[in-house]
């Protein structure tokens, strides 16, 4: 199954036609520091394993950088202000399975710097991860004070600290009935930990 476009949920953007009176601004790279949110490199190989069947399945990797642009509405208590079209960076990670499984998508932006409220910035401030389902892990290096973390998980015998537990956004989904991901396990070390389905099915992690 295709990831669902990377951005068009997470930003408010692109939503609405500029005024001629507007001014575009540069928002110029993705700092450094949070491309180590997402550990996977152009060409690299994970594998998964479902827990039941011990199925081993390939995901192959492809990462790239592309400019992007979007219209920020925001500014209306600005008024009146020109409106303004950003020109931003965005980080784009996909992995196909080699087994008709799910394919796995991890995208962030550096968009946030377009918006001045601290409430948006931080809501903004995260990688979407889409397998099946979307769920968002916080930047490298910035507070996750308020996501749900696991110390240690075991899987096939070996320990991963420091994992992010998260839950997929369920209004993805048209209907109930689908199999969707429930929940991630997540760390910036390895990366996809495991998945859980909603049918029951789990995979986690496999390393030689």
């Amino acid at each position: 199954m295709t990831a669902p476009a990377v951005f068009g949920a997470m930003l408010l953007l692109l939503t609405a036609c500029p005024s001629k009176e507007s001014d575009y601004v540069d928002l110029g790279r993705i700092p450094e520091q949070y491309l180590a949110t997402v550990p996977y490199r152009n060409g690299d190989v994970f594998r998964m394993q479902h827990e039941r069947d011990r199925v081993v399945i390939d995901f192959n990797v492809s990462r790239h950088r592309q400019k992007e642009t979007g219209y920020d509405y925001l500014y209306e208590k600005l008024k009146p202000a020109p409106n303004y079209i950003y020109e931003y960076e965005a980080d784009i990670t996909k992995c196909t399975p080699n087994y008709p499984v799910f394919d796995v998508e991890i995208s962030f932006s550096n968009a946030y710097m377009a918006y001045e409220e601290e409430g948006m910035q931080a809501w903004n401030k995260c990688a979407s991860l889409f397998a099946v389902g979307n769920a968002r892990i916080p930047f490298f290096g910035e507070d996750y004070s308020s996501y749900e973390m696991v110390d240690s998980l075991k899987v096939n015998g070996r320990y991963y600290h420091d994992v992010f537990k998260l839950k997929a956004d369920a209004s993805y989904y048209e209907s109930e009935d689908s199999i969707r991901a429930e929940t991630y396990y997540y760390n910036y070390e390895k990366g996809l930990i495991g998945v859980i389905m909603s049918n029951g099915e789990k995979y986690w992690i496999y390393e030689d």
